[in-house]
């Protein structure tokens, strides 16, 4: 009879241990957690690829949500869209904010051909951010003689240099 009160009250202190275990490791458990049935690591790894493709580099128009976060594209490459504010040289120009938006100007160095560009034009321009515009250190990565004069304003100030200006963009899209 000892051994078997002996193993009843072992039994007892046992459930009395797992009880406490058990209601905490279901108060972790909230429906904000999400759902992990049937998740593997592969369902995992394709949703953070996911977050990071929607974080990647910048792709829309030149706003003040672009402005205000100029420095975390800062040697990235980037597709702004913006209408031409005003022609600088026969290689570059400014583009300037929508119209609800009261962003600066931003300088754009084209490093290739360029189509025409006017003032007003709505364009596309895909290139990479800088700042701190250097006309020497811009020439000498460009490749391109640049007019001095043209420039002096721009000294200091946030650029893109653009491997591609498209003059095709639809201006209500």
């Amino acid at each position: 009879m000892t051994t078997h009160t002996y193993m009843s009250r072992t039994r007892k202190l046992a459930m009395a241990g797992i009880l406490p275990i058990a209601a905490l490791s279901l108060a972790g458990c909230n429906s904000t957690s999400g759902t992990e049935t049937g998740a593997d690591v592969e369902d995992i790894a394709e949703e953070d690829a996911a977050v990071d493709a929607e974080s990647g580099p910048y792709d829309g128009v030149y706003d003040t949500d672009f402005y205000e976060n100029y420095d975390s594209y800062v040697n990235e490459e980037v597709t702004l869209s913006a209408d031409v504010n005003e022609i600088v040289s026969d290689t570059s120009f400014t583009i300037a904010g929508t119209d609800d938006t009261t962003v600066e100007a931003l300088l754009v160095v084209a490093q290739g051909e360029m189509e025409e560009v006017t003032p007003g034009l709505t364009v596309s321009v895909t290139g990479t951010v800088y700042e701190s515009f250097d006309l020497p250190t811009v020439e000498d990565e460009t490749g391109l003689d640049l007019e001095d004069e043209a420039f002096a304003d721009w000294d200091g100030e946030n650029y893109i240099v653009a491997q591609s200006v498209d003059t095709s963009v639809d201006a209500d899209s």
